[in-house]
């Protein structure tokens, strides 16, 4: 994708443009300097930068949530030959990156922590009667530290123009098959869209978020989503519709004693967010306080690797436990506490939160990483 800006342009002699940032099937996105609040933000921009009646209304509407969960719009242009809006810029990774390239899956306690505040996004966007309409992991933006402290819900303006995009594609679909190969968008919107939506977009409504969100609850616990993706996702969400096709729990759930009971209850919230009737789904506001009663553990998340494994008894035994080896230090871990689909080994690179123990630090959990 060519672009449309080199650094050093300035936007309504306002923002510097510093460096392109990253491009989508749907705009490009710009690390800008706003010189006159002396800040960095993100400049976006749909497709050729043409005006957009969609891109504004949808820009107008992300203004409207104001929430630490949802990334901040800021400002917005527009003129006969260019568009475009500006966000707060997040120095991070988006979810779908980080699925794809650090984690195999979240364990419980992550997968609870990154859920609870998009519920906490989607809540404050539906309470103003805000339907995001292309809710995926690709729009939610993570910080770059291993606990993911900060989660952000992005691109209400971009939702819009893939909204458009993604009807026109859906109506070319039922034409010829080979459209959903051929669209970015669609591509990427099939595996988190509700079956109502294949129905009758126009009129599917903020339940479509709920089993978006559902979906990406999925694609945290297991590394992928519910149904697949492309034409796989289409035929086993219709398959699902008629209960010939079955969400299967994650292979580890059960396994570990100490999460047995969050994982059940974060089974159960995905379930229903997988209502097939839209009617029968939690609404944001359910969602939300469903998980402000769940307890989970945030503790900081550090990232190391197994440096001993299993440690062998004075009589030469050896034990399901085992050290971390970070910033040269050590930790102990239990294999009990050790979330991956395979066994612990030498040298795994690992996701972890420690304690003060003696004579070493103690591990829990230990979330196995690429």
């Amino acid at each position: 994708m060519s672009q449309l800006f080199a650094p050093g342009s300035v936007l309504v002699g306002r923002y510097e443009i510093v460096r392109f940032h990253a491009a989508g099937g749907m705009q490009e996105v710009y690390y800008a300097y706003d010189r006159t609040l002396d800040r960095y933000v993100a400049v976006k921009i749909p497709k050729a930068g043409t005006k957009d009646r969609r891109f504004r209304r949808g820009a107008e509407m992300g203004a409207r949530v104001n929430h630490p969960n949802v990334a901040a719009t800021l400002d917005y242009f527009e003129n006969e030959t260019l568009t475009f809006m500006v966000e707060e810029f997040i120095f991070g990774r988006d979810l779908n990156d980080r699925l794809a390239n650090e984690f195999f899956f979240l364990d419980p306690h992550l997968a609870a922590h990154v859920s609870h505040h998009v519920a906490k996004a989607l809540y404050e966007a539906h309470k103003m009667g805000i339907c995001h309409r292309d809710l995926k992991p690709s729009n939610i933006m993570t910080s770059v530290d291993a606990s993911m402290e900060s989660i952000k819900l992005t691109d209400f303006g971009i939702a819009k123009l893939a909204e458009a995009e993604i009807l026109a594609e859906m109506e070319l679909f039922e034409e010829n098959e080979s459209t959903l190969l051929s669209s970015n968008t669609l591509l990427g919107a099939v595996p988190y869209m509700a079956p109502e939506c294949w129905e009758d977009w126009k009129s599917a409504g903020m339940p479509m978020d709920i089993w978006a969100f559902g979906c990406i609850m999925y694609h945290l616990l297991t590394g992928e989503p519910p149904f697949g993706a492309g034409h796989k996702a289409i035929r086993n969400s219709m398959l699902y519709q008629h209960g010939n096709y079955s969400v299967a729990k994650p292979s580890w759930f059960g396994k570990h004693p100490a999460t047995r009971e969050l994982e059940s209850n974060l089974w159960k919230l995905l379930i229903s967010c997988l209502a097939v009737d839209p009617q029968n789904r939690p609404s944001a506001e359910d969602l939300m306080k469903k998980f402000n009663s769940l307890m989970y553990a945030t503790g900081s998340r550090k990232v190391g690797m197994i440096g001993t494994y299993p440690i062998r008894y004075r009589n030469g035994a050896a034990a399901t436990a085992g050290f971390i080896e970070y910033q040269g230090l050590q930790a102990f871990f239990h294999a009990s506490d050790f979330y991956g689909n395979v066994f612990p080994g030498l040298h795994q690179k690992v996701n972890f939160t420690s304690y003060p123990g003696v004579p070493a630090p103690r591990c829990s959990p230990v979330l196995l990483l690429r």
